[in-house]
């Protein structure tokens, strides 16, 4: 299978081999990189347009792979991008989800 490349403004995201991974343009801090079975991406709106997505793995095998941050819990992630931005990426995860077929909450 071809890798699943989602790329936007300085954000690349890739799953190849079942492995997904985020990388961010000018940023000191590395990538994230976990196995898609373990993925989970939180979404947090905050104020003037801003949008954070919260990497992290799952606890348990039923949660769904992205959905709306409700609880805390230990990510080890994030990226910020325009909350205008955020349907571009939950259709590539919402794609992700189908493929490792995992719910999504939308």
């Amino acid at each position: 299978m071809e890798p699943l490349v989602f790329e936007h403004g300085n954000v690349h995201l890739r799953v190849d081999h079942g492995i997904f991974e985020v990388f961010r343009r000018n940023r000191t801090i590395g990538p994230y990189r976990a196995p898609l079975s373990w993925l989970k991406v939180r979404t947090e709106t905050r104020k003037s347009g801003v949008t954070r997505l919260h990497f992290g793995n799952i606890a348990h095998l039923d949660e769904p792979l992205y959905a709306p941050k409700t609880q805390p819990g230990h990510l080890l992630a994030i990226i910020e991008i325009p909350t205008a931005d955020e349907p571009l990426y939950r259709t590539y995860f919402t794609r992700l989800a189908h493929v490792s077929d995992r719910p999504i909450v939308s």
